[in-house]
C-alpha cells in the first residue's frame, strides 16, 4: 500500500518536473540529435550566449550549445560532441562573459545527461544517467530546481529583476561573481580556465574552424557594476595574457543596447527582440571579418 501511495505521487510530481524550464532548457540540442543537418555556425557559453543568438532567421544553420551557468571545460566537451556537424571553415562562436574565468563548477549535471556521453560527465552515476530521461523526479535536485523556479513569482518585490530600474538584481549578481571570483582565486581556478580556453581555440583552429569571442550585451544597471575596470580584473587581464589571435566581438556596453530595457528579460538576459538585433550584429560583423 505505501509503494503504492508513493508511486501515484510520484507520477504528477514526474510530470511537473519534465515540463519545467530547467529539465527543457537543452532542447534544442536534443532536437537537433535527433534531426542533425550541416551546420554553418555554432555557439558556446552560459545563459548569457543561450538567450543571446537566432541565426537562422538569417539564412545560417546554427546550433546553440550554450546552458546556463556552463564552464570553460563543458564548452569544449559540448563541441566535441557536436562539431562533426559543423561544415568545413564553419564558425565557433565562443562567448565570455563575467564568470568565464571563474566558473569551476557545473551546477546541475543534469542539464547534461541527455546531449553528453556519460564518461564525459564526471563524476555520475550509471543511476542518474539512465534514470533522468523518463524519471527526473526521482532526483531531488530536479525536483528542488523545478519548484524554485516556479514559486520564484511569488518572491519579494525587492526581488524582481527591474525593481530600482534593475539596479537591485545586478547589485546581488555582482555580489555572487564576486564571491565566485574570491574563490577561483583560492582554488586556482583561473589557469584552468584560462588554459581551457587556449586548448578551445587550438581545438578549432586543428580543425579548420573559424573561432570568434563574443560578449554578449548587458543594460546600463548591470554594466554600472561590471564596468570597465571590473571586466579588466574579472576577464580581460586573463585574456590579454593568452594572446589568442582569434577576433573578439564585445557588445556588453554596446550604445545601442545599453538603455534600452526593451531588448532584455533582465538586466544581464537578452529577450528575444534583443536576440534578433544582436544576432543580426554579430552577422554583419561576421561578414565584415570574412568568415561569412
Amino acid at each position: 500500500m505505501v509503494i503504492g501511495i508513493v508511486i501515484l505521487l510520484l507520477i504528477p510530481l514526474n510530470e511537473f518536473v519534465k515540463k519545467s524550464w530547467a529539465y527543457n532548457n537543452n532542447q534544442g540540442v536534443l532536437v537537433f540529435q535527433n534531426d542533425p543537418s550541416s551546420l554553418d555556425i555554432i555557439n558556446l557559453g552560459t545563459s548569457h550566449a543561450m538567450f543571446g543568438y537566432a541565426f537562422k532567421p538569417l539564412g545560417l544553420s546554427h546550433l546553440d550549445l550554450a546552458l546556463p551557468s556552463q564552464t570553460i571545460e563543458y564548452d569544449l566537451k559540448m563541441l566535441k560532441q557536436y562539431d562533426e556537424h559543423l561544415r568545413p571553415g564553419g564558425i565557433v562562436i565562443v562567448s565570455l562573459s563575467q564568470i568565464t574565468f571563474s566558473n569551476a563548477e557545473i551546477g546541475r549535471k543534469e542539464n547534461y545527461y541527455q546531449v553528453l556521453d556519460r564518461e564525459d560527465i564526471e563524476p555520475v552515476s550509471a543511476f542518474d544517467y539512465y534514470t533522468y530521461a523518463s524519471f527526473p523526479a526521482l532526483h531531488s535536485g530536479s525536483v528542488y530546481t523545478a519548484l524554485s523556479r516556479e514559486v520564484r513569482d511569488f518572491r519579494w518585490a525587492s526581488h524582481e529583476p527591474w525593481v530600482n530600474k534593475g539596479e537591485n538584481y545586478s547589485k546581488r549578481k555582482y555580489e555572487m561573481v564576486e564571491a565566485q571570483y574570491k574563490r577561483a582565486v583560492t582554488n586556482r581556478d583561473i589557469e584552468q580556465n584560462k588554459a581551457r580556453l587556449q586548448e578551445i581555440v587550438a581545438y578549432c583552429q586543428s580543425k579548420g574552424y573559424r573561432v570568434v569571442l563574443a560578449m554578449e550585451p548587458v543594460h546600463a544597471s548591470y554594466n554600472a557594476y561590471f564596468n570597465e575596470a571590473v571586466m579588466d580584473r574579472l576577464v580581460h587581464q586573463h585574456l590579454a595574457t593568452l594572446d589568442l589571435d582569434v577576433p573578439f566581438l564585445n557588445y556588453m556596453a554596446d550604445e545601442r543596447f545599453v538603455d534600452e530595457q526593451e531588448y532584455f528579460h533582465n538586466p544581464d538576459h537578452l529577450n528575444g527582440k534583443g536576440r534578433a538585433l544582436l544576432s543580426s550584429l554579430v552577422y554583419e560583423d561576421l561578414k565584415r571579418l570574412g568568415y561569412l
